[in-house]
């Protein structure tokens, strides 16, 4: 299970694992503790690190992050897997409602953070998160529900050159 979804290795997992615990023996990571974390780990990446990102990986809602909700994020920000792997690790870490689709409000979120990890700071008129949100969804949304399911949106923003640039910046 933990394998099909952060698209790593046995052996990468096993890695992983091995230094979490050590490092976590309680197996779970506080805000605090993440925040420190991410940025040892992901030096680059955390120069503009957003305050809901903890709030985002943390699925379960329980005020920590256990290993299985961390891996996915190191699978992220490893950039393992193609490009379509990415997306859907992207995706089911940003459909906070876990329905399987993004509304406008889940893909606002998704891009400010991706502005807050490459320093955008200008969010006015076409660069407003919820404009943007909106237009992408109206751009790509194939079934017409104003959302966009999984395959929507790993179609829909590997057409869009500049968005798949934010999210998987080495494709």
């Amino acid at each position: 299970m933990i394998r099909n979804s952060s698209h790593l290795s046995a052996k990468e997992i096993h890695l992983w694992h091995s230094d979490f615990v050590s490092k976590h023996p309680t197996g779970k990571l506080d805000k605090d503790t993440f925040m420190a974390t991410f940025k040892q780990l992901f030096p680059e990446s955390s120069k503009n690190l957003t305050p809901n990102l903890f709030d985002t990986i943390d699925k379960n809602h329980d005020g920590t992050i256990d290993f299985n909700e961390f891996l996915v994020l190191a699978a992220v920000g490893n950039n393992t897997g193609n490009v379509d792997e990415r997306l859907d690790i992207i995706f089911d870490l940003w459909d906070v409602s876990d329905d399987g689709l993004l509304d406008v409000n889940e893909l606002a979120h998704l891009i400010s953070a991706m502005y807050d990890r490459t320093g955008v700071k200008d969010r006015q008129g076409d660069k407003n998160p919820t404009h943007r949100a909106k237009e992408i969804i109206k751009k790509i949304d194939a079934s017409g529900d104003k959302k966009l399911n999984k395959q929507e949106f790993i179609n829909g923003l590997k057409q869009d050159e500049a968005i798949k640039k934010l999210l998987v910046p080495d494709a």
